[in-house]
């Protein structure tokens, strides 16, 4: 499900960034300009969901992470829902792409009892300066969505941020199905 990007939801990302920089855990290691990206990246996303629940009359409560750690990203009928968000550079490149989660997250997704998580992935990503180009951030893509406990049937690979879960986006459930899950 593709969307394009609306400026109030840039803006919204943006302004949240700069203020949890301030007490984001650098679990990375990265300067504070690639630290800003990630985070407005990953906000992003969590804002396209948001949006999404919205405007298909989900009832949900979210927590955009405002302290050192949240319980969880949205909760739907008592299930906690995750979003993982990466950025992918020109047209339709996010085809290409795989679902991203890292192993220690997935540890952690499973001790807070988390029930799925949804793929979105967002223009804008220069892969070189590994940067979010808010000026070509234009289009977001709800890829689809997966339970927690599936992922753990995926290959770990050794990837420069640490150990991570490989999911292929055909792997990935519909969209069309998620309400139907959450029941």
């Amino acid at each position: 499900m593709e969307i394009s990007l609306q400026p109030h939801v840039i803006d919204e990302a943006s302004n949240h960034a700069a203020k949890r920089l301030s007490f984001e855990f650098d679990r990375f290691k990265l300067d504070n300009s690639l630290r800003v990206s990630m985070i407005t990246l990953g906000t992003i996303g969590q804002i396209v969901f948001r949006d999404y629940l919205k405007s298909h009359d989900f009832d949900f409560e979210f927590q955009l992470q405002a302290g050192k750690y949240d319980d969880f990203d949205f909760k739907i009928n008592d299930k906690k829902v995750e979003v993982k968000t990466s950025g992918y550079e020109g047209q339709s490149k996010w085809k290409k792409l795989n679902g991203i989660y890292n192993f220690d997250q997935y540890r952690n997704a499973l001790g807070k009892n988390f029930f799925c998580f949804v793929q979105v992935f967002i223009s804008g990503y220069d892969k070189k300066t590994k940067t979010l180009d808010l000026s070509k951030c234009k289009h977001a893509v709800i890829a689809g969505w997966l339970k927690i406990s599936d992922i753990g049937s995926f290959p770990i690979r050794q990837l420069p941020l640490g150990d991570a879960f490989l999911i292929p986006i055909s792997s990935l459930k519909e969209m069309s199905t998620f309400k139907t899950i959450l029941k």
